[in-house]
C-alpha cells in the first residue's frame, strides 16, 4: 500500500519553485554562454529548448502560488 506524501504549505512550495527556476536559470546561462537573454540561443538544441520550456513552467508555477499567498493573506 501507498503512503500519501503530506501536503506542503504554500509558502514552501513557492520557495522550491524558485530554487528550481534559479537552477535552471544558471544552468541557461552557462549553455549560451552568460548571455543574460536566454532566448537568444533558442534553437541550438534540443536540450537547451527544454530547459526553456522547464524555465516557463515553473515561472507559471511561481505566479500562481504568489498569486494565492496574496489572496490567502487577504483572506485572513
Amino acid at each position: 500500500m501507498s503512503q500519501s506524501k503530506p501536503t506542503q504549505s504554500s509558502a514552501t512550495r513557492l520557495d522550491e519553485a524558485c530554487a528550481r527556476r534559479d537552477e535552471l536559470v544558471q544552468s541557461l546561462l552557462a549553455m549560451n554562454g552568460g548571455n543574460p537573454n536566454l532566448y537568444a540561443a533558442m534553437g541550438r538544441n534540443e536540450g537547451y529548448d527544454s530547459l526553456l520550456c522547464s524555465l516557463r513552467g515553473e515561472e507559471a508555477i511561481i505566479e500562481e502560488l504568489s498569486r494565492n499567498k496574496g489572496t490567502d493573506s487577504k483572506n485572513r
